[in-house]
């Protein structure tokens, strides 16, 4: 009897640290995917950041060219019509649109001698 004890006592214990191994292979599974998602999640925010500061840099370089005496200028005599003192401005007269083209009939294909046989034998 007591031989049977320490045999069933036995694999109790293997069955316990069994369960245990298993219980913490899956813990470690789990924690190893939330490390892979939380890397994964790292890298679209470090990719988003490049973006966002290539995109700071490009309206930093833009708001600096509109505060220019070069844009000024350009703006002022592009959009404004603007001209500078002792400057004459020459505004070109609009030419009239052209007419549309002239649209000619279109012919009539000419019939092969066979085509032109076959309507004559029908009446046509």
């Amino acid at each position: 009897m007591r031989r049977w004890l320490d045999r069933g006592w036995r694999w109790g214990v293997r069955l316990a640290v069994l369960a245990a191994l298993l219980i913490l292979a899956y813990i470690a599974w789990r924690n190893l995917e939330l490390y892979r998602q939380r890397v994964e999640r790292a890298e679209r925010l470090r990719a988003a950041i490049a973006t966002e500061q290539a995109r700071a840099t490009r309206l930093a370089e833009r708001a600096r060219y509109v505060r220019s005496e070069e844009f000024v200028a350009r703006w002022a005599r592009l959009e404004a019509g603007m001209v500078r003192p002792q400057e004459t401005p020459y505004r070109l007269a609009q030419t009239p649109p052209a007419s549309p083209p002239r649209s000619y009939p279109t012919p009539t294909p000419t019939p092969f001698p066979w085509q032109a046989w076959w309507m004559w034998f029908q009446g046509r």
